[in-house]
Order: C-alpha cells, then sequence, then structure tokens
C-alpha cells in the first residue's frame, strides 16, 4: 500500500514554473527569430542604399542629358562633349566617384538631322563599378 500510495501521490502532484529544457528551446527560438530579422534588417538597408545610389545617378545622368540634347546641330555631328569627368555638387552627394560621360552620335547615315545623345554616368558602389545610361534621339531646333 505504501508502493501505491507514494506512485499516486506523483502522479497526482502538479508542477509550476517551465523545466530548464523548456527554457532552452524557447531561448533557441527567439534566437533564431533575432538572427534573421537582424540579417532582413542588413539586407534591407543595403538595399535601400543602392537604390538611392541609382536614384542619384539617375538624376544626374537625366540633368546632362536634357542639357546636351538642346546642343544637337543640323546636320548631325559626331562629338564626345564630356569623356569621362568628375561630377561635384549636392546632386553627388552619397555616390563614390561619379564621372560621367555624353556621346552625341548619328544614328542614321541617310538622315542627318537626327542625333543621339547617350549619357553614361559611373559611379562605385561596394567595391564594384556601376553604370547607369539614358540616351535619347533629337533634332536641331
Amino acid at each position: 500500500m505504501n508502493k501505491n500510495l507514494s506512485t499516486k501521490t506523483f502522479l497526482n502532484r502538479s508542477t509550476n514554473g517551465f523545466s530548464a529544457i523548456e527554457l532552452l528551446v524557447t531561448l533557441f527560438i527567439a534566437m533564431l527569430f533575432l538572427s534573421m530579422g537582424y540579417s532582413l534588417y542588413g539586407t534591407i538597408i543595403q538595399s535601400s542604399s543602392q537604390n538611392r545610389q541609382r536614384s542619384q545617378a539617375d538624376n544626374i545622368a537625366f540633368e546632362y542629358l536634357r542639357r546636351y540634347e538642346a546642343t544637337v546641330t543640323n546636320p548631325c555631328a559626331v562629338t564626345t562633349p564630356l569623356n569621362n569627368v568628375a561630377v561635384t555638387g549636392a546632386t553627388a552627394a552619397d555616390l563614390a566617384s561619379p564621372t560621367v560621360t555624353v556621346n552625341i552620335t548619328c544614328p542614321n547615315s541617310t538622315t542627318t538631322v537626327m542625333s543621339r545623345v547617350k549619357v553614361t554616368v559611373a559611379y562605385i558602389d561596394g567595391g564594384s563599378s556601376r553604370n547607369v545610361y539614358h540616351e535619347v534621339y533629337a533634332t536641331a531646333k
């Protein structure tokens, strides 16, 4: 009877709190979620920085495109007004070593009134070179 009584008491006993294994599993899962969240945060920040730089390079290229689109001549003349010229100022604040190249070419040898203006902005992002291109076909005004 003594044996049955101790088994019965053991089975009816309730436990309060968490065991060490439950706490370790919970901490491991929480650590896993935190590390995944931190990794995702880093990726978002890097992507945001790259998009901001690409947007600034895009704005610079569009500005130069509009500026040199107004300079095309009739008949078309092949020129390179700018070749790897450093860009300075507030528009290039977040870009590392931005340069701009402007090429004006004659795309069609039979029609000499149309010119193609191509602007290339090159910059360095994370150790690698990036380029943004814009081009437009224009006629002399």
